[in-house]
């Protein structure tokens, strides 16, 4: 940023209250957001339909070219590290909207199976560069301490805009294939107007870094060398990785599993699947900031394995709910939602700040390209590996689930005995506390500080 942010509010105020960071400066980045995903509300929920209608193709050769999209765009995830590194967060944010907004031009005129592959790759590609470098670029603007608040509150108008982009197509499909191809048009012009909106923040994307200390007299200024490579990602890195990769495949059953289970497996009515999903979209848009104000002082690790805890329980809920009486699962469904959506309250926010926290502070690329892979890999065969369980029965899903989120608390200690706890100290850098079993990165990052410095750091945590 351009100018040093001011002291951190005062007890009582509102953004306190709320959960909220201090929003000064920041209006195009929200502005943006909400630009962004209203687009994204507007298309993704319609995209199968408007295949299928616009080059007469089945939806299950539409779905198998978005899937077969989706596994090649992997690759961006740990391309996106270099990419990171070398462009810094903003550009690459800006370059991924221009790929998204490409892919939805072209599905306005791809007229065969390969050219929709080709758009679908190009949207996929984009998708897998944007979130990483959308951590490192909020990381970036927001102000020391209020990390995990810019994650929540950016989660938190995310699904406003899904909400307002999904009500809107809605009403524009209505219109028929015409309606169908504004949609794509629509969600294309999103990603043109975040670009714009994100430029005049690129100058002022890192926030200004403490007052060096002077010189002592007579010294001569060192002569930079060549910029060394990145540091590679260690095994506790690694492992935090293994683990959110486990926790991202519980926390997409809900919008793959929960629908069929439901339907198919529970005999509900269909109306059912729609208040689970609206109970959940409740909870997470009034929810997400006021639980991110009782986390960002709480110990991240131990916040994730809290988030597996109830995730494991929320495996059993829905589990137990089909050796139920018809007129007895919704309410046992209400109770697990209620427990599904805590855990994706708690974990949301908080993957995403452990991640930017265990990575370099000055080339977090490699690290923030290797997360992105968990939600590439986790997303990516959930379709198949819980649409597989549940042809085996009706528990077998939820057992499969309950033993990796179990999994996951496991591996996520290990991290914890490896590195220690990771919190939020007051200038909002990560820490560590347990230095001496730290990560090779972290031992490298203390060694060049200062000693002042470094006690600095400790006292303050």
């Amino acid at each position: 940023m351009s100018t040093a942010p001011s002291a951190p509010p005062r007890p009582g105020r509102m953004s306190t209250v709320l959960g909220l960071p201090r929003l000064g400066g920041q209006r195009l980045l929200l502005a943006a957001v909400v630009v962004d995903s209203t687009g994204s509300g507007l298309a993704v929920p319609f995209l199968l339909l408007y295949l299928t209608r616009q080059d007469r193709m089945t939806a299950a050769t539409a779905g198998t070219l978005l899937t077969v999209a989706g596994v090649i765009a992997l690759a961006a995830g740990p391309l996106s590290g270099p990419l990171l590194d070398r462009w810094g967060p903003g550009r690459l944010v800006q370059a991924a909207h221009v790929l998204r907004a490409t892919a939805f031009l072209g599905y306005l005129t791809a007229g065969s199976p390969p050219m929709v592959l080709v758009m679908a790759t190009l949207a996929a590609l984009g998708d897998n560069l944007f979130w990483p470098a959308n951590r490192a670029f909020l990381a970036r603007r927001c102000r020391p301490g209020e990390l995990i608040r810019w994650y929540g509150l950016e989660r938190t108008l995310r699904n406003i805009g899904l909400a307002a982009g999904g009500l809107a197509a809605g009403f524009l499909a209505g219109w028929g294939l015409t309606g169908l191809r504004l949609v794509m048009a629509g969600n294309a012009a999103s990603y043109v107007l975040a670009t714009a909106l994100l430029t005049p923040l690129l100058v002022t994307a890192r926030r200004p870094p403490a007052d060096p200390a002077p010189a002592a007299p007579g010294t001569r200024p060192t002569v930079s060398g060549p910029r060394p490579a990145a540091p590679r990602p260690d095994r506790a890195y690694v492992t935090m990785v293994a683990a959110n990769t486990l926790l991202v495949l519980v926390c997409v059953a809900l919008p793959v599993l929960v629908p069929l289970y439901v339907v198919q497996q529970l005999h509900q009515p269909s109306w059912v699947v729609g208040a689970v999903f609206a109970l959940n979209t409740v909870l997470v848009t009034a929810g997400q900031t006021l639980v991110v104000r009782y986390l960002e002082r709480r110990e991240y690790l131990r916040t994730l394995q809290w988030a597996a805890v109830l995730w494991c329980a929320a495996a059993v809920l829905f589990g137990a709910a089909s050796g139920l009486p018809g007129t007895a699962v919704p309410p046992l469904l209400a109770a697990a939602v209620l427990v599904f959506t805590s855990a994706e309250l708690l974990h949301a926010p908080t993957s995403d700040a452990v991640a930017v926290r265990m990575a370099p502070e000055d080339r977090p690329g490699r690290h923030l390209g290797l997360h992105q892979l968990s939600w590439g890999v986790g997303s990516a065969i959930a379709p198949s590996v819980l649409t597989w369980a549940l042809a085996l029965g009706p528990w077998w899903p939820w057992v499969l689930l309950a033993t990796g989120s179990a999994a996951a608390t496991g591996a996520l200690a290990a991290v914890r005995r490896a590195v220690g706890p990771v919190v939020p100290d007051r200038d909002g850098a990560g820490h560590w506390a347990r230095p001496a079993a730290a990560a090779p990165g972290l031992r490298r990052r203390q060694a060049s500080e200062p000693d002042d410095e470094r006690k600095e750091r400790t006292d303050g945590r």
